[in-house]
């Protein structure tokens, strides 16, 4: 795998079709890329308030990894400047709500019916300050 960088639109434009949304001015994003350069992984931020929160959307069936992980919380916070980084899954997928707590992120509550009419389209609020991601973070550089 490797990074994509300086596509914003391309990656964004990709995961927002996986997503089923489009992602309006004011986004960052860098893609995740196999070997021959095709996306296979994106994560897009967005609401940004500046020194302040900022929202990542992540997709990228098998690619969330520890190493991404790093790289979106380096991102984040030294790239554009970010305190805090939120994420709201739907309910429905299991993976983040297991992997979101693993990587640092706390739960914060639910936002009902968000993404539709059902209970599993329920968002789940988690967040990460920098303070907390510091511990994983030290020594880690956006490649």
């Amino acid at each position: 795998m490797h990074w994509i960088s300086g596509h914003d639109d391309t990656v964004a434009e990709w995961a927002g079709r996986r997503f089923g949304c489009d992602f309006y001015a004011r986004y960052a994003a860098f893609g995740i890329g196999d070997i021959d350069g095709t996306l296979i992984g994106a994560a897009v931020f967005s609401d940004y308030y500046p020194g302040g929160n900022i929202q990542l959307s992540y997709t990228g069936s098998g690619t969330l990894s520890r190493a991404i992980i790093k790289n979106i919380g380096y991102y984040a916070y030294e790239v554009l400047g970010a305190s805090r980084i939120t994420c709201k899954p739907p309910r429905s997928n299991a993976i983040a709500r297991k992997l979101l707590p693993r990587a640092g992120f706390e739960f914060e509550g639910i936002l009902k019916r968000y993404y539709g009419p059902k209970k599993a389209d329920d968002a789940l609020v988690y967040s990460l300050t920098k303070e907390k991601a510091a511990r994983w973070m030290k020594g880690k550089k956006h490649e």
